[in-house]
């Protein structure tokens, strides 16, 4: 446990001079909390993220009206600015409907009616930020409301173990070594779509990492869990697949689609996520 008390309006991110903080928390139990760094859905009656971690730790919350001249958008990059200026990093971030439903964020996990809007008018933020030897982990969560008014809800948590984030993955080097490699950055959406963001670091990876291995056949693998029959969730895989298809073929690189739909769980998790194989290393490395 930490050796000092913690106080919802003293979080590490300073709130904007000019906005008012509405409703303020804190817990200091060592409840476990998501740490979420992907989109939210529900699937049947469950809430459910492409990624989260579970954390351990003081929780604090703060919810700001911002100031009436101040959009969304500027609400956001305002957070931004503050968090370049701390050393933070941005682990995850998202808007409008890549987020997901608006309602989920507002009801099931932050559970503040002042923040309801439509899908179209949300940001998120997941931030670590380290000040003073102490890991700071943040939510930021952005909404204009119907009446153009922005509220941004700030929950601070400090996690009793520090959280080691995925370092990046050298693509060429995880499919020599091991002829499989999962896209870390790459997460369909539950109808297998990718944002026009994903396919632009696909066609990067084309390019660079991927030419050498322009003679030899990839097979993209394309999982999609989400709220659909299962039936339609294969049928959305290989959409997802199709799209990475498109534009490794464009590269002159050799693909075959492939969609599991939620057929292959990932530690026994449904995880939407891209993965590259390449038989011929799969087949050397069993030997």
């Amino acid at each position: 446990m930490f050796g000092f008390s913690l106080h919802a309006s003293d979080q590490v991110l300073p709130a904007h001079p000019r906005a008012e903080l509405e409703i303020t928390s804190v817990s200091e139990e060592d409840e476990p909390i998501n740490f979420i760094l992907s989109s939210v859905q529900r699937i049947r009656t469950e809430v459910v993220f492409e990624r989260a971690i579970k954390v351990f730790g003081p929780v604090s919350s703060n919810t700001y009206r911002m100031p009436s001249d101040l959009k969304r958008s500027d609400t956001t990059d305002w957070f931004k600015r503050q968090i370049t200026t701390l050393g933070g990093e941005i682990e995850f971030e998202c808007e409008q409907r890549d987020c997901g439903r608006a309602t989920i964020w507002t009801s099931d996990i932050f559970g503040e009616r002042v923040l309801s809007a439509s899908d179209a008018n949300q940001n998120y933020l997941a931030v670590a930020i380290d000040k003073e030897d102490v890991q700071h982990l943040l939510m930021i969560y952005v909404v204009e409301r119907s009446n153009r008014r922005v509220y941004a809800h700030v929950v601070e948590i400090l996690p009793n173990e520090r959280v080691v984030f995925d370092s990046p993955v050298d693509v060429s080097s995880e499919l020599l070594r091991h002829g499989t490699v999962r896209l870390a950055n790459i997460v369909p959406d539950s109808e297998g779509l990718l944002s026009t963001e994903e396919l632009e670091e696909i066609r990067e990876l084309a390019q660079t990492e991927l030419q050498e291995f322009a003679d030899e056949e990839i097979y993209v693998v394309c999982h999609v869990n989400g709220p659909h029959p299962t039936e339609k969730l294969l049928e959305h895989s290989r959409t997802c697949a199709e799209q990475i298809l498109e534009v490794f073929e464009e590269i002159g690189l050799n693909v075959v689609p492939f969609g599991t739909g939620p057929l292959s769980p990932l530690e026994q998790s449904p995880v939407s996520r891209v993965e590259l194989v390449i038989p011929r290393l799969l087949r050397q490395e069993l030997e």
